[in-house]
């Protein structure tokens, strides 16, 4: 933000942070509020790509309101995809005024589809009984289950915290490979010997204990 002013370098006038991270660790309502100072500091807005907001919601168990304009957050995209909607996302603004216009900018975007009712209408759903926090805190159990299973497993270690949703693990190459062999599809693009294993509302523990089998058995396997 203060590195260089000249017209050769990007002015800065957004914070856009992840919740949860793309590390599946969560902001605390003290951490965002000490980002939102640093950001207003230096006249700049706060996004926070909520993608996995209900995942942090449910974690940390308080109102949404403090994980969001309570604690200094300008924007929030409100992820719906991840928590049960086949399509759609809401962008919500705590302030109307720096929503001036973003409907054209939607539509100059290509981001206006026809029948957007249809797109919008399983917020309802979503919204009005608890269903969202129901499937993000089905997928956080489900994560600290898989997490506290692939503790276990020899040439697995946890890289981070479980948090939210996601397990990031460092796993043998010979794991990954037997893993994927056995027809598991999971990220490693994260690093060598380095894997992401995601858990969504629509996950089964029965699924979870079939993985950590495979696992098993090929670590058995040598």
């Amino acid at each position: 933000m203060t590195r260089r002013s000249d017209i050769h370098f990007p002015k800065p006038r957004v914070l856009s942070i992840t919740q949860a991270t793309e590390l599946g660790t969560l902001y605390t309502p003290g951490e965002l509020q000490a980002l939102g100072e640093l950001a207003r500091r230096f006249d700049l807005r706060v996004h926070m790509d909520g993608a996995r907001y209900a995942n942090a919601v449910a974690a940390l168990d308080i109102p949404p309101a403090e994980l969001s304009w309570k604690a200094g957050v300008d924007v929030l995209t409100f992820g719906g995809t991840k928590n049960g909607m086949a399509v759609g996302e809401a962008v919500i603004f705590f302030d109307r005024a720096q929503a001036d216009e973003f409907d054209y900018r939607c539509k100059q975007a290509g981001q206006l589809a026809s029948k957007m009712r249809f797109l919008s209408a399983p917020w309802i759903g979503l919204l009005e009984n608890g269903a969202l926090l129901r499937h993000a805190a089905h997928a956080n159990r489900c994560a600290q289950i898989l997490a506290e299973g692939l503790a276990q497993v020899p040439g697995v270690r946890l890289m981070h915290p479980r948090q939210a949703n996601a397990v990031f693990v460092e796993m043998d190459p010979a794991l990954i490979a037997g893993l994927k062999q056995t027809g598991w599809h999971f990220y490693t693009f994260i690093g060598s010997g380095h894997a992401r294993f995601m858990c969504s509302w629509a996950t089964l523990e029965a699924d979870i204990q079939a993985v950590l089998s495979d696992l098993h058995a090929l670590a058995e396997r040598g």
